[in-house]
């Protein structure tokens, strides 16, 4: 269960960072906005009470998948155990404070993009560096391949446990303008939301421009970028037709998510209950996979207005078709830029980060650090 808002409110000293402060407060905000007091009495009654930290409103996944599956859970608990959802967007939240969120246990179960948090802790980005799986079958495979790591370092760092790894469907282009391949990125603002993907733009010859996923539709409006990069379906619930002109669907990523929970929460559950979460947590993964095969495709139906659109709204953005060339030119970015300068940022804070890597997803990607 989280904790106390007055615990986090502070006010900035000489002693104490005016960022830092800001945060904490930020916290306290949130923590306040958490209704548990506000549930039904059977909810009140239930032995266990958990907070859940969701991905943004207006994204399929969340509608479809995630917010059907916490309203549910307490009956497939048969009330032992109350949930309080809330979206990341509901909460003022943009993602990049996520591991800070984790390590204060702001959230008991809690949706984290990984690419957001690279930053702070390069060794997340390992399953989903741009470049290293361009269909979603081997992105399974290396998400599977790096997911003990993935789980270990987790526990050690932060007490938690990792609960559901899975994808958006494949991270693609939407430009205003024309948009005929990766060349024509050079002088484009892009925005991106990983270190690694930055690095990507820049070797094209882009501008990165760093955003949360809500804040893109008024930076396309505005100007403060000339194209973004997600799924396609994603772009396309959330309107990015209205404010671009071409989608490029050469996949880059999958902008893949974890759900991750606190182990202080964990701990208090009974072993039967947490065999149950945990069960449960992989039914919700393998649904989110499953999801992100079916919507790639319906994404580029509903963005371009040709095929059938089953999930989206019907759009005229110009389909570019992937060149053969780019494929290659990606692969050669992952290999010359990609890797090494991920590969120096995790060493710094994990020696052992780019030989395990090498070790457990090389082999699956035809790929090594060198």
């Amino acid at each position: 269960m989280c904790k106390n808002a007055a615990s986090f409110r502070c006010q900035p000293t000489q002693r104490t960072n005016i960022r830092e402060c800001m945060m904490n407060n930020t916290f306290a905000r949130i923590l306040g906005s958490l209704g548990l007091a506000a549930l039904p009495a059977a909810a009140m009654a239930a032995e266990h009470q958990l907070t859940a930290l969701g991905t943004f409103s207006n994204q399929l996944q969340s509608s479809e998948i995630e917010r059907p599956f916490f309203e549910d859970l307490p009956e497939k608990f048969d009330g032992r155990l109350a949930v309080e959802f809330r979206t990341s967007d509901e909460v003022g939240l943009s993602g990049f404070d996520a591991m800070r969120m984790l390590k204060l246990g702001i959230f008991d179960v809690m949706a984290i993009q990984l690419g957001y948090v690279s930053g702070d802790e390069p060794f997340v980005l390992g399953l989903d560096l741009p470049g290293i799986a361009p269909d979603l079958e081997l992105s399974r495979k290396v998400v599977d391949a790096w997911r003990d790591t993935f789980s270990t370092r987790l526990a050690e760092k932060y007490d938690a446990t990792v609960l559901a790894l899975w994808p958006f469907p494949g991270q693609v282009f939407f430009c205003k303008g024309e948009l005929t391949g990766l060349s024509d990125l050079k002088g484009k603002k892009v925005r991106s939301f990983t270190p690694a993907m930055a690095q990507l733009i820049e070797y094209f010859g882009g501008t990165p421009v760093t955003m949360s996923f809500s804040e893109v539709y008024p930076g396309l409006q505005r100007g403060v970028a000339d194209c973004g990069i997600t799924a396609t379906l994603s772009g396309n619930t959330a309107k990015w037709f209205e404010v671009t002109d071409t989608i490029y669907p050469l996949s880059i990523g999958w902008g893949i998510q974890a759900h991750v929970v606190n182990n202080a929460f964990l701990d208090q559950l009974s072993e039967a209950d947490q065999t149950l979460l945990v069960e449960s947590m992989k039914q919700l993964e393998d649904d989110m996979w499953a999801l992100a095969v079916d919507s790639f495709a319906d994404g580029v139906n509903c963005n371009t207005g040709q095929g059938t659109c089953t999930r989206g709204t019907p759009a005229q953005m110009k389909l570019t078709e992937i060149q053969e060339e780019d494929l290659e030119a990606l692969r050669t970015a992952t290999l010359e830029v990609v890797l090494p300068s991920w590969a120096e940022s995790c060493d710094a804070v994990w020696p052992e980060c780019s030989a395990t890597w090498n070790e457990v997803v090389g082999p699956v990607v035809g790929m090594q650090v060198e």
